[in-house]
């Protein structure tokens, strides 16, 4: 009874240990509420601007901010770019293969209609 109480401790253990649910990455939903007044952002520019005056410390933010939203653009702009390359790739090789399948259509037709023709070939 010892034994059988263990193993059902270490299933139940090794049950828990991985979740099913588990995903990697922000969640969606977390994701449309994120802004550039993130806490972390928040944070860089405190420290960034302890002991300065107003004046300085609105140009420091601004400096920031401004810097900020040119990376997310940067990085908007490259996942455009990589969605477009993807949907490139995925037409030439849609291409190619409908060009395959009509080079086979051909030779098939060619093929029907040398039987049809008793295996004689055009006269030349």
């Amino acid at each position: 009874m010892k034994k059988f109480t263990v193993i059902i401790a270490l299933a139940a253990f090794a049950a828990g240990a991985t979740p099913v649910f588990a995903q990697k990455g922000a969640n969606e939903k977390a994701l449309e509420h994120a802004s550039d007044q993130a806490i972390f952002n928040r944070v860089g520019d405190w420290f960034a601007t302890i002991g300065k005056n107003k004046e300085e410390k609105a140009r420091i933010k601004a400096e920031r901010r401004v810097k900020r939203a040119a990376k997310n653009a940067e990085k908007k702009a490259k996942q455009a770019k990589d969605e477009l390359e993807d949907d490139a790739e995925e037409a030439k090789e849609k291409i190619e293969k409908g060009s395959k399948k009509a080079a086979g259509d051909v030779e098939r037709g060619a093929g029907v209609m040398k039987e049809k023709m008793g295996g004689r070939g055009p006269k030349k």
